[in-house]
Formats: structure tokens, sequence, C-alpha cells
């Protein structure tokens, strides 16, 4: 029976439906096809047309029938125009073990039809039409390449509204002829925005082509393999480097903040080497276990991705659904993100060199009070003249500046920080081997001295075939990491890390001397110094950390649509920690005598091999693919630990030289398993019904035996309804609409290691007989049946494209419901048995929402550009804690703090206020508040009555019933706003990104006045509440001073709850590509250069001087923005 040609069209072009041709697309990014074209001629070895023979007969088939056998039987495929080509026309072919071009000369005599093969690409022609153009005199003539310079071999030109056009030849060049005034050249490619450009007078048109991102023929990383974005009916949002490069961001995190919908990334420091981002996929996922996504790099899993070379990255995809998270089990509750780095590509060997530099300075900084405003508002908030008006006087004559200064502590303490970012690689290799190698040098230098970070990385990815059936894959990569930052001297309890100095800076009043004029350091507030000579110090924390990893996969087809895979991953880090903390001499009147060595080390190894077999069948419009695998994972920790005092000198910072009193070792071992048998289902009708199955059955040595395995399974069905007949015929300009839906069930086994075992500790008293005899027990209950966490998720989504996909929106809902939290009852439940309860999986959360996305994009001769926006609607909720489950007074239940049922976690739990008190009268006649203030005075914060025992107000505030939901750190809505322009070989891009439905909050020296003897920022002097002229709603309360006891205006209310949405300009880039006529004598393929521009700009409302992704009270590090000039050349 024979088989019948399906075609697929792309824009102009027809490829015709072979396996071979499906396996390329499968399997190659459009990159590889440019090289393969352009470049397998340039090696100087047999290529595969001269050593592929065939044998076929048919008598008067149509050609396409003829061109279909060739692909079935050998890895040939055609490319051709379907305008220009009758393949419709009977041939007739005898051929017995010949070559490819006997074979196509023979069955292509006498037709207008010429041919041009590419090794195993064949491109057909247009006989006369060539001719024709031949024949004309006027011609334009120019190159194709592709983004990164190279050339593009079989580009499709033709003069718009006619059949006149040509194909680029293997170098990208074309000559087209006899070209009407006014024409417009259309230049096509498969996977590639189809672009237009007016010729008016010009001879000479050189063209770079972009990669179609958003293109229905896009392929997907998804676990274990890769589908087509077409066929793809789970939700998996994907960005390609192209979105990654030249961003002045060294944290992969921040990458990814406002770039794909249903991912939410708070940044918390800007800190260099670490930014403290939480990456959350559709909401916070558990109150037990961790809530953190599974990150896998080229199929390992890793916990510390943020230091990957974004230049490494080909594509990182987001599996945020059951239906494609469901092949990760026990790991993927909280979503999965994948990770692939950059491939060998088979062409002339290639150097580029990506090179960027630039400075950072914080988004936000508050301003002080300089030292006679807070001499005069100290006095005003301790009610007496604790600086007299001489003392006033003195501070602002800066006369005695030993005894009387006006230190500016950012001026002393920051300075700009540095950025400096250089990676080469190399790429190239023949058929049977590619390979991409690259290097990258990072340097760092923080806003404070002796604050920086370095990180040096290689990465060696190889393919190679091992005959004509098996392919050896390997990826080798290595990082070294030093991270260092000041902290301060032994004496100091505190100061441990650079975040605490810099709190100190905010902290410390500018009535202390950084240095006195002999140039002796200040001694500060405690005489302990401050945050000028802590720095100043022989004291450090250094933080070295190497890491390795080895991927080989091993591809074997032993037949056609069957590929059996083993993969073994090893994985290896070492990571330190030295922390220094030595003398110093302050000044003549104090010294710093004690010192301290602390220094850890954890040494981790993970193991892993995994077999899977894939099997792809197509009988007539049935496409059937299988997968089955097996993995086993194991890791181990090695962890150690020594302290020691009283160092004799600075100089000889080893655990050696420390005093042997008060000594301290530790250390431990830790190690878990996984073992895990997995399989999924793809089926699909036409290209039009889609259907998708997944399991996972895992087993975790993190449980007890009875409860070690679980399964996981996942279904997903998907409806293209741009492929039915009704659709294609009588709305053209819908080029895609698909409706899907997904449900299925997700683990996470983020726990910990073991923790139904329980512990014993010494020290307790038994009574035997007459006396107490001392013995071991139990210090805590723990559930000797605790298993995984589960969550069942359900999406249902709609894709759409029109106008050949120039405009696309989607648009998905889903519900996330996650039971058997793991949740340790509170310390009230505790108590009446007499020892804690450990956790046991006893909550419920649930996450519900929506997201949307949207993309435009165009072309109006020389200028062109893109439009891309996305929206997330986000609702957590806290379902139950089980029994952990506790009654407040006033009808709300949850733990008393942060965790209620009907709320989102992470919430502020506090007092409703209005505005405060203006005099005695507004006291006597507002609600009793004495529980919460005793002695209110004017100017104290007024907190409402809300509630009492009948469950009305009763009159007076109380902690019981007057408390209640303030909001919650977990964003409600994020969103984001990418342009792109481009205008002949300038460029332009604008990216935005924010939150809203959120809130924050400033406590203790960030966020209150004289907080343990600290400073006052600016805002709180110019919006406290001034009884000479009260207001009831002043932006501060009246100014007290405080220490330890933390004075009733403070307690937690929305008086302090900030609203922490905000919408920033997250980066902006310019750049200039030179054209062709100025690299090519140079000997460049390609060369741009740039400027950008990150976190430049933030709307918000937020306290001034506050970046507003900064949620603190203690030690932080602000947000930094940074600006950076960039080259990216090419060999």
């Amino acid at each position: 029976m024979e088989k019948k040609l399906k075609p697929k069209v792309f824009g102009n072009h027809l490829l015709c439906d072979g396996p071979a041709l499906k396996k390329f697309f499968r399997a190659m990014r459009i990159t590889v096809l440019c090289f393969f074209l352009g470049l397998a001629q340039v090696w100087a070895v047999e290529s595969y047309a001269q050593m592929t023979k065939l044998s076929m007969k048919l008598d008067n088939k149509p050609l396409e029938q003829v061109l279909k056998f060739i692909e079935d039987e050998s890895d040939f495929f055609f490319l051709y125009n379907r305008d220009l080509i009758d393949v419709e026309q009977e041939v007739t072919v005898d051929a017995r073990n010949k070559t490819i071009k006997t074979i196509l000369d023979d069955v292509l005599e006498g037709t207008d039809i010429s041919y041009a093969v590419f090794d195993r690409q064949i491109v057909l022609t247009n006989t006369n039409l060539i001719n024709a153009m031949v024949a004309q005199q006027r011609s334009i003539s120019g190159k194709v390449t592709d983004a990164n310079g190279l050339p593009l071999p079989g580009v499709t030109v033709v003069v718009k509204g006619t059949t006149q056009g040509t194909i680029t030849n293997v170098d990208g060049n074309f000559t087209i002829v006899n070209i009407p005034e006014n024409a417009t050249l259309q230049f096509s490619f498969v996977g590639m925005q189809t672009q237009e450009i007016v010729v008016v007078d010009q001879t000479t048109i050189n063209v770079i082509m972009l990669e179609d991102a958003i293109g229905i023929e896009e392929v997907v990383a998804i676990g274990y393999g890769s589908q087509k974005r077409v066929n793809v009916i789970g939700s998996v949002s994907q960005i390609s480097s192209g979105n990654l490069k030249e961003r002045p961001v060294t944290q992969l995190s921040n990458i990814l903040a406002g770039q794909m919908s249903g991912v939410t990334v708070i940044q918390r420091s800007g800190k260099p080497g670490e930014t403290n981002s939480s990456l959350r996929i559709r909401g916070v996922g558990s109150f037990g276990a961790s809530p953190n996504a599974l990150v896998l790099v080229d199929g390992l899993p890793t916990d510390r991705y943020d230091n990957i070379n974004p230049n490494d990255i080909e594509t990182i995809s987001v599996l945020k659904d059951a239906s494609t998270a469901a092949i990760y089990g026990a790991r993927a509750a909280n979503g999965v993100v994948l990770i692939t780095t950059k491939k060998g590509k088979e062409g002339k060997f290639s150097v580029r060199y990506d090179g960027r530099a630039g400075v950072s300075v914080p988004t936000e900084l508050p301003k002080m009070a300089n030292s006679w405003e807070y001499a005069e508002m100290m006095n005003i908030a301790m009610g007496a003249k604790v600086y007299s008006e001489e003392d006033i006087a003195k501070f602002k004559s800066g006369a005695d500046i030993d005894n009387y200064p006006n230190t500016n502590w950012f001026n002393e303490v920051f300075k700009n920080g540095t950025q400096q970012d250089h990676n080469i690689s190399l790429t190239g290799g023949t058929q049977a081997n590619k390979y991409f190698a690259s290097f990258n040098y990072l340097n760092q230098t923080g806003i404070v001295d002796e604050n920086g970070y370095d990180r040096y990385s290689f990465r060696l990815n190889t393919e190679s075939m091992l005959g004509k059936k098996v392919k050896l894959s390997t990826i080798i990569s290595g990082i070294q990491e030093k991270k260092y930052e000041p902290v301060g001297p032994g004496d100091l309890g505190q100061m441990n890390t650079v975040e605490q100095i810099i709190t100190n800076t905010v902290r410390i009043p500018s009535i202390y001397a950084s240095r006195y004029t002999n140039g002796e350091y200040g001694s500060g507030l405690e005489t302990f110094g401050t945050p000028v000579s802590w720095i100043g110090s022989e004291s450090f924390l250094n933080k070295p950390e190497w890491y390795g990893k080895i991927n080989a996969r091993l591809d074997w087809t032993p037949f056609n649509n069957l590929t059996v895979s083993a993969i073994g991953g090893y994985s290896f880090s070492l990571l330190e920690w030295i922390r220094y903390k030595g003398s110093q001499v302050l000044n003549s009147d104090y010294t710093l005598k004690s010192s301290n060595l602390y220094q850890d080390r954890d040494k981790e190894i993970y193991k892993t091999m995994q077999y899977t077999a894939e099997y792809l069948k197509d009988i007539k419009w049935h496409q059937i693919k299988i997968l089955a695998g097996y993995s086993f994972e194991n890791q181990v920790n090695d962890y150690l630990n020594g302290y020691r005092l009283n160092f004799a000198t600075n100089t000889y910072t080893v655990l050696d030289m420390g005093g042997e009193t008060d000594q301290v070792a530790g250390g431990n071992i830790t190690e878990w398993a996984l073992q895990s048998l997995f399989g999924r289902l793809n089926y699909n009708y036409k290209q039009k019904y889609l259907m998708e199955s997944t399991v996972r059955y895992d087993g975790s040595s993190r449980f007890p035996a009875t409860m070690r395995y679980a399964f996981f399974p996942s279904v997903a069905v998907g409806w293209r309804i741009s492929e039915e007949d009704f659709l294609k015929e009588g709305f053209a300009w819908i080029s895609n609409l698909k409706l899907k839906a997904s449900a299925g069930v997700l683990g996470n086994q983020n726990i910990g290691n073991y923790p139904y075992q329980a512990t014993y500790a010494s020290g307790w008293a038994y009574p035997i007989g007459d006396q107490l005899s001392t013995g071991i027990s139990y210090t805590t209950y723990t559930d000797p049946n605790i298993h995984w966490e589960s969550t069942r998720t359900m999406d249902i989504g709609i894709e759409s494209g029109f106008f050949d996909q120039k405009l696309t929106f989607n648009v998905s809902y889903f519900d996330r419901h996650t039971s058997d939290i793991l949740y340790a009852p509170s310390s009230s439940v505790s108590s009446v048995i007499g020892v804690g309860i450990g956790s046991t999986n006893t909550g419920e959360a649930k996450n519900k929402g929506w997201e949307f996305e949207v993309g435009h994009r165009s072309k109006f001769g020389d200028f062109s550009y893109n439009l891309n926006g996305n929206l997330s609607i986000i609702n957590n909720e806290v379902v139950t804690l089980g029994v952990g489950n506790i009654e407040q007074p006033n009808g709300m239940v949850g733990n008393g703090s942060d965790l209620f049922i009907g709320f989102p976690m992470q919430m502020y739990y506090g007092y409703k206020s209005d505005g405060v008190f203006l005099d005695q009268d507004d006291i006597d006649t507002w609600a009793n508040q004495s529980q919460i203030t005793p002695n209110p005075q004017a100017g104290d914060i007024r907190y409402m009555d809300i509630s009492g025992p009948e469950g009305i107000p009763d009159g007076k505030v109380s902690s019981e019933y007057d408390r209640t939901y303030l909001g919650s750190m977990i964003p409600k809505y994020t969103f984001s706003f990418n342009l792109g322009t481009s205008y002949k070989n300038l460029d332009l891009g604008v990216f935005l990104q924010g939150v809203a439905g959120v809130k924050g909050m400033l406590n203790n020296y960030a966020g209150y006045a004289f907080s343990n003897d600290g400073s006052i920022q600016q805002w709180m002097i110019n919006g406290r509440f001034n009884p000479e002229n009260p207001v009831r709603y002043p932006e501060y309360p009246r100014l007290q001073v405080f220490s330890n006891t933390i004075p009733p205006n403070y307690v937690t209310s929305d008086f302090w709850i900030l609203n922490a949405s905000y919408l920033r300009l997250k980066n902006v880039q310019l750049g200039y590509s030179f054209p062709k006529n100025i690299t090519n004598p140079l000997g460049v393929d390609y060369l741009r250069m740039y400027c950008s521009g990150e976190n430049l700009f933030t709307y918000k409302s937020y306290r001034k001087g506050w970046d507003p992704e900064i949620n603190t009270g203690g030690a932080y590090y602000p947000i930094m923005s940074t600006f950076t000039v960039g080259v990216n050349v090419q060999f």
C-alpha cells in the first residue's frame, strides 16, 4: 500500500514530511541547520552524498513520491518552493546501487527542475526561472546571515507579489535580476522571521535574519527530551540565549525575573555573587517542606544554578503543570526549571568573544540626619536637653570635628561597585564530531572595600558519532568561585557579615567620628569601633567554592524510530567558609584584643545513572511516541567545622595557631538516594488531536521503608482547532489556535534527611528508688509514617496566533492543591506532653490563578519591532494546619503568627490603626488600649477595636481579639513588558518588570528612629508627629528612644506595613552591529557594541530611600543599578 506524501508548509517553503526531517527538527536548533548547510563543504572529507548509494524502481509515479522514497531510505531531505516546483509531474526511475546525484540526474532529465546537494539537504530550483533571470541586465546582490554573522544558505528571496526569486547559496550570497521600480524583496527561511526590504535604488542588500522565537515550530525542552511548541499541551515557558545575552547581571535568577508568566523572582540583595533571590513557580506551594523549584542543568539537579555562566546557556524551560513536570515525580511539586547549555555546531572553527565592563550603584539609599538634626531630634524624643544649644552650634560649625563631627557614613563606607565579564567560546566540527567550549572570567567588587566576587568557569560539550547508529555526547564543566567580605573584630559578637556592617552604617549616628584628626579610628557607639574601622581591620570572611560536573550520554539507534540511551552523571562541590575576627587597635584609648577563627568545609558528591528508550511511529495520520526510563540518584554530604579563640597575631590565621581552651570541632555525614521508573506516551492524530500521559514511580531513602515509594501520574489533552478545515478555509488569518487541559499529581521530598528518626539527648533525670539518676531521653516525638507532600494540579489554557504568528495571545488557568504538608505543631501543643513534636503530614494549601501572555511583531522596511508582555494572578491560601490548628480568641484559626486558615502564607498579623492621638481628649474618647499602650500620649498610634468576646467591638483593644490579617509578602500580581526594536544596524531593547498586591515592612534600624541608640532618617524627621502642629495621619508617630524593649508604637500594625508593589525599568540596551563592508576586510564575521543599564528606575510607594524588594529590619545589602558597555565579536 502506498503512503500518501503529507506536505508541511512553512511560509513560502514546502518541506516534505519524512522521518529524517522530523528527526532533524526535533533534535536540532535552527542555528545548527545554518552550519549544516553553509559549512559542510569546507571540510575536505568524503561527504554523505558521495558515500550513500540507493536502489529504487518506480514507473510513472509523481515526483513527490520519488522524493518521499528517497527520504524514507536515507537521511536526505528536500527543500523547495511549491510555487516554483511541480512535484505532481510523473517521472520514472530505475537505479541499482547509485549515488543520489546519478539518480536525480536521471529523474529530472527533461524537466525544468535543477538541484543542488548540500550534504544531506537537497535544494530544488526552477531552471527556467533562473535562466530567465540570468538573461536580464539589472541585478541586486547581497548576503544573508544569522544574528551571529554566519551565512544562511537556502534562504528564499522573492520579489513580493510575484514568483520571481532565488535562493541563497552555501555562502549565504544571492543575486536577483530585473527588479521593478519600487520593488520589495521578501526574505524567508524556516524558523526565521520573514523580512521585507524596499529596494529603492540599492544594488547591494545584506540581511541579518533573526530566529522566530515565537514560531509554532520552536523546539521546547521538556523532561528527558524535547517537543515542537505546536505539539506541547502542557504549560511550558521557555526563553533562549537571545533573552539572556548582554544583560549586566551575573546571577541567573535575576535574568529570569519577569521573563515568563507564572514565575516570580524576588531579589533581596545586591551583594556580589549572592542575591538571596527566591524563585517561585505559580505561587508558594508549602509552609513545611522547601517551596523551591527543582532545577536541572543538562539533566543534573542543582541548588546552585546562580553561578552558571549565562553565555553557556542555550535555553531555559520552566515546566509549570503536572503534565510536563510529573516526569520528575517526587521533586516536581513546585515546578521544574530545565537549563540546557549550548552544543557544538558543524562547520568551520569559530571563535567568539563577549566582554563587558561597568559600574554599580545602589538603587536606593535612605537620607540620614546630619549631626545637628540628630541632636535636635534626640532632645525632642527624650523630652530633655540632652544636647545644649551650644552643642548643636558646634556640630553646625564643624570647627571641632573630633568632638563634634558631622559624619556622612554613606560617603565614608560606600563606593561605586565595578563589574567586568570576559567570555571566550569556541565551536565547530564535522558531521561526526562537534564541540563547544567556553572560558569565562567574572569579577565584581562591591560598594564596600574588601568585598567582592571572582568566578572562573570552563565548559566543554562534545558530540561524536561512533559509527552510523551510536552517538556519544559529553559535557564537562568546572567553576571556581571566591567570595570575600569584611567582618568586625573579635570583641564584637555581631558584625559577622558585610550585611551587618552595612546595617550599622544606617544605624550609627553622624555625631560619631569615623577617624580623628590624628588618623586614629573613632571609638563609635559602644567603643567597639565603627563601620570604617571594621572594614579597615584585618578581619575577613572568605568563601572559596569549587564545582565540577561530568555528563556522558550514549544514544543507540538500532533501527529507525527507536533510540536507546544511557546517561551517567557525576557532580562534585567543595564549599569552604573561613571567618577570622582579629584584634585591632582603634586609637590610643581603646584596643580590641579578642580574636577567633571559625572554619567549615562542606563536600558534596552526586551520582546518577539513567536509562531511557524512546520510540516514534507514524501510522498514516497517527503519530505515537513512547518514552520509558529508569534512574538512580545518590548524594553524599561530608561536613566538618572547627572554632578557636585567642590568636597571638593576626598574621597567622589557621586553626592550629589559636588557643587550646574553648576550642570546638564538629562534623557529620549525610546520604540520600532516589530510585525511579518513569514513562511518557504522546499521541496525535493529524497533528490536530493531541494526548499525553506521564507516570513516575519514585522511591526515596528519606522516608521510612513502608512509606518510601509513591506513584505520580498525569494526563493532558489538546485540540489544535487551527488545523480543522472549517477554520483554515474561513479564517486563514488564524495561524494557530489550540485548546489544552491537564491534570496530575506531583510530589515534594524536600524535607531534609530522615525526619522520621528520633534523636536522644543526655542530661535527663530519672527517679530510681529514692534517688535521681541521669540518663537519656527523646527530645522530640517524630512521626514514623512521614511521607511525601502531594500536589494535585489542574490546568486549562488557550494558545493562539494570528496573521502568520505576528500576533499571539495565550491564557491559562491553574489550580494547585497541596496536601500532607509537613508541619510541626506549636509550642502550646508540645507543652501539654512535655517534649517537642516533630513534623507530620498535616497541612494543606492551595494556589489558584491566571496567566496571560501577549506578543506582537512587525517590520516596515528597515525598521522592525517586537512587543511581549505577560501577567500572572496568583491567589495563595492556607487550607488547614491539621494538628497545628489553634483557634484564636478572635475566631481565626492558625499558629497565632503568620499562618491562618483562609489567608495567604507569609502574612502579617497585627493591629489595624487609625492615625495617632492628637490630645488627651482624643485618648479619653477612644477605645481603651491600655493593654497595648499602658500610658498613651499625643502622637501615639491609635489601634482600632475591631472585635471582642462577642465578636463585635467591646471598647477595648487587646491582642486576643483585635489582631487580624494585614497583607502578605507573596505578590498576587507579577507582570512584565518587553520591547525590542531595530533599524538597520541599530537595536534597542527596553524591559519593564513589576509586582503588585504585595506587602513589606521595615523595622529596627531600617524602619524606626533611635532604635537601640541608632540614628534617624530624614523622612522620619519630615513626617514625624509634631505636637505644635498635630495631624491625624503623620508618616511617623511621636519620637521615642528605645533599646531592647520595643515600645507599644512599634508592635506590628498596618501603620508600619508598606505597599511593596513596584514597576521597575529593569533593563535598557542600545547596540550597533557593524556592517559587513567594515567587518569583512578585518576578517571578522560579526561585530557589535552596546551599552546597557539594569534596574534604572523604580516607580513605587515604598519608604523613601528603600528599594521595595528590601524587606528587613536587620542585615541587608542594597539592590544595585548597573551600567555597562560591551562588545561581541566573532571570527
